[in-house]
């Protein structure tokens, strides 16, 4: 009787084990997984919106070529499940919860840095991982603002201001520049970053502001107000339509005789509607660009020239810059997701920054503790091509120089870190 009950108890727990071995290996390997993509489809945002979906669709596809992340012993497809953010703080919100009820709780988005302010805010209980793939105030990112599992490819906008500002302070060696920025987050924040690099590293270089509203048809009063302060470089932060405005009035103005005229951050998808002679002659920054050629880095060069390669197959055209943060983002939470064999929020923030190295297609990069990556080149300082030296519409500048500063991220322990 006693071997009896000892077998049968043998029997349950082998049975146990078996059945406890089943459901691990079940849930470590789906049939396939979720993945939220939430970006500015329609409303101001929409332009941008639609290169972004573009660069995460392509990082899907590529993963799925290749048969699906590697969990559970084997190979997982990956399906996108898309919202519209409209443009609109409270819509994003509602259209993150939503997914989140829907069990997706890794999202990849971000167009406007209102609204990815607002989606920081609402997980800071950790309800979902949050990759955002545009640009944020830096501040967001502060220890006790951040919410754990919120994360970005392309850092603050802040950083865009220290940046620009270090570069053309060594560059130029200005006595006088003007800020000339939107009225709004984006521009307050590279502002912020601006001035603090003025004021601590080049406190000899007097710095004034000229604040446009968001939106502004004509830019007539703010240039000839910039003319009349005479500076040695106006340092420029428009966005989307208004920078193709801003800058095809400084051209018909003449401000460009006057100034040097230097752009802080642009992308091909407004740069291509700014005419050539309106962008002749203009130093610009770049996060990414799509010719990287001479800059002496053979392992990059390849990787934006395969990038670029797979990007006209499937789009007809190169890869604007902020489309390449989003795939850069989507590979990255597709890397983490694989990295801790789960889509829990948790465990996929852990597994990237437990391993934070990673080559991208912008070069080498490493995660930090504030969820932003440290990249070997910062940023890409481009002039802009007159019409008679372009190759085609979107070969709209030559990459002269890069920023390779510190200034990208403020050091961790400034940030509460």
């Amino acid at each position: 009787m006693r071997k009896m009950i000892k077998n049968f108890g043998f029997l349950v727990i082998i049975l146990s084990l078996g059945f406890i071995f089943s459901s691990s290996t079940l849930l470590a390997a789906p049939d396939k997984i979720k993945v939220g993509v939430m970006y500015s489809i329609t409303g101001k945002g929409s332009a941008v919106a639609k290169v972004q979906l573009d660069g995460v669709n392509l990082a899907i596809k590529q993963v799925n070529e290749k048969g699906g992340l590697m969990m559970g012993g084997k190979r997982v497809k990956v399906e996108s499940v898309v919202r519209d953010d409209e443009t609109k703080p409270d819509v994003g919100v509602r259209r993150l919860r939503e997914l989140i009820d829907e069990g997706v709780k890794v999202v990849v988005g971000g167009t406007f840095a209102h609204v990815s302010t607002a989606i920081n805010e609402q997980i800071r209980g950790g309800q979902a991982l949050f990759m955002a793939t545009n640009g944020i105030q830096e501040k967001v990112f502060r220890k006790e603002n951040k919410a754990p599992y919120y994360i970005s490819p392309l850092g603050a906008v802040d950083g865009i201001g220290r940046m620009c500002a270090d570069y053309v302070a060594k560059t130029y060696k200005p006595k006088h520049v003007m800020l000339f920025l939107p009225d709004y987050a984006y521009g307050r924040g590279a502002a912020a970053g601006a001035h603090k690099i003025f004021s601590t590293k080049y406190p000899q270089i007097k710095v004034s502001e000229t604040w446009s509203p968001v939106g502004t048809p004509d830019f007539t009063s703010y240039i000839i107000k910039i003319k009349e302060a005479k500076p040695d470089v106006v340092m420029m932060g428009h966005w989307g339509n208004d920078a193709i405005n801003a800058l095809k009035q400084v051209y018909e103005l003449g401000l460009k005789k006057d100034s040097k005229v230097f752009f802080n951050s642009i992308i091909t998808a407004f740069a291509v509607g700014i005419p050539p002679e309106a962008l002749e002659d203009v130093t610009m920054g770049w996060w990414w660009y799509h010719d990287l050629t001479g800059i002496k880095d053979p392992e990059t060069e390849k990787a934006v020239a395969e990038l670029t390669e797979a990007w006209k197959k499937e789009y007809g055209e190169p890869p604007d810059p902020f489309a390449v943060f989003a795939y850069l983002g989507m590979q990255q939470a597709l890397r983490g997701i694989e990295l801790a064999n789960s889509t829990d929020p948790a465990k996929v923030y852990k597994a990237l920054l437990d391993n934070p190295k990673f080559m991208s297609v912008k070069g080498p990069a490493s995660w930090r503790a504030d969820g932003r990556p440290s990249y070997k080149y910062a940023k890409f300082i481009a002039d802009g091509k007159p019409a008679k030296e372009r190759r085609d519409k979107w070969d709209v500048a030559k990459v002269v120089d890069i920023y390779m500063g510190k200034e990208l991220c403020l050091p961790l322990k400034e940030m509460g870190w």
